[in-house]
């Protein structure tokens, strides 16, 4: 992501100026109309830690520090005290980290008047869009902790999932580049020190022999050469996914990968569902939650077809038809949103969704775990078996010719 620093007039016609965290010129330019401001000037300000830092002095902050931030201000007001009593009482136990620098500023901003979505809408790199959107929720009901709590069991919801798929992911990445590793390190290490004995003699070598040597001096003479194209192809693919063009073709292609691309839908059907459930518990009207909730999906091509469902439901179509017109959402889910629908559950139903596909990604990825770490044992060995067995078939031979 980038950031763009944004130029927009307000609906009364006020001209201010925000710093958008975003994927591109066109994406910022929606989340601004999206918080009802339309953008005069959108500037790119460089990379997000640098613009963070220049803005604000934040370098980072801890996603647990913000939850434990959130809980105790939830806390504090359901015990009665304001908004600017309770970050007061935050300030006070003297925290350094990163995250209460803004909240001071925040907690200046509300004193003076403006409104607690507004004051943490003011960091719109630094604070979600769902957080602020919960806020705004809050604010609509009257009641702030019980917006807060919602966004808390989020966080913990999508911070659940995603663990499982960095543990599941995990091992088996460092069996893989452990392996790889282990395999060029013979290839060009330990092969050729071998074969030089081999070599020097006038007796013809196996088959395999000879391929695995042709193939160790193929690298180890051009190893130069394939490191450039590697280089170059990484560039290359580096600024195509920068372009528009080259984002959809990407995310298009995630999708798309067989058993994989099956697990990255649904976890990211059950992200956007659980954001669903989640705004739409404010309060907010469909449209607008649809839009919010779209942020949270690291996929453009997806964003694009939720776009278009959008403009379908502003046209008057249901919401569970709006989205069988994106081709990503599964008849059952679409089943599921349309019973919600006519029902007046649609929260509970977008709530079971998330689970419901949570608990598949979590189900997929046991197996893909439980498969891929033998599948790439057998792998591994064939190939360290074959150099082995290329390695030791001319001493074999010499011993034959010998004896």
């Amino acid at each position: 992501m980038y950031t763009f620093r944004c130029k927009a007039a307000d609906q009364n016609g006020r001209i201010i100026e925000k710093t958008i965290l975003a994927d591109s010129k066109v994406d910022a330019k929606k989340l601004l109309e999206v918080d009802g401001y339309y953008a005069l000037e959108i500037n790119s300000e460089g990379g997000l830690f640098a613009s963070i830092k220049q803005k604000t002095g934040l370098k980072s902050f801890n996603s647990k520090d913000f939850l434990l931030f959130n809980q105790e201000v939830s806390v504090l007001i359901r015990a009665g005290l304001s908004i600017v009593a309770v970050l007061d009482v935050i300030i006070e136990k003297g925290d350094k980290s990163e995250l209460f620098t803004i909240i001071r500023k925040v907690r200046d901003d509300i004193s003076t008047g403006e409104s607690i979505s507004g004051a943490f809408g003011k960091y719109p790199g630094i604070f979600p869009g769902l957080y602020i959107a919960s806020l705004k929720a809050g604010e609509k009901s009257g009641d702030i902790p019980l917006a807060i709590s919602r966004y808390i069991e989020y966080m913990k919801s999508a911070d659940r999932i995603k663990q499982k798929v960095i543990s599941s992911s995990l091992y088996p990445l460092i069996l893989f580049l452990a392996s790889s590793f282990v395999f060029l390190f013979l290839l060009v290490y330990v092969v050729p020190s071998l074969t030089e004995s081999f070599l020097g003699t006038d007796t013809p070598l196996p088959v395999i022999t000879a391929i695995l040597i042709d193939v160790s001096d193929a690298i180890r003479s051009n190893f130069f050469y394939i490191l450039i194209i590697i280089v170059c192809l990484y560039i290359g693919i580096f600024y195509f996914v920068k372009t528009e063009k080259g984002r959809i073709f990407f995310d298009r292609l995630k999708i798309n990968i067989p058993f994989f691309g099956e697990i990255y839908l649904n976890y990211s059907i059950s992200k956007l569902t659980r954001t669903l459930s989640t705004v739409f518990s404010g309060g907010i009207p469909l449209v607008e939650t649809i839009k919010i909730s779209s942020g949270t999906l690291n996929n453009s091509f997806l964003k694009m077809h939720l776009e278009n469902a959008v403009k379908k439901i502003e046209e008057g179509i249901g919401f569970a038809d709006s989205l069988l017109t994106t081709n990503f959402f599964p008849q059952l889910a679409l089943r599921m949103i349309s019973a919600g629908e006519g029902s007046g559950a649609l929260e509970q139903v977008l709530n079971d969704i998330a689970d419901f596909y949570e608990n598949s990604v979590d189900t997929k990825l046991s197996i893909l775990t439980s498969t891929i770490e033998p599948l790439l044992m057998i792998v591994m060995g064939f190939l360290i078996g074959f150099i082995v067995l290329a390695m030791y078939m001319p001493i074999f031979q010499m011993a034959t010719t010998i004896s």
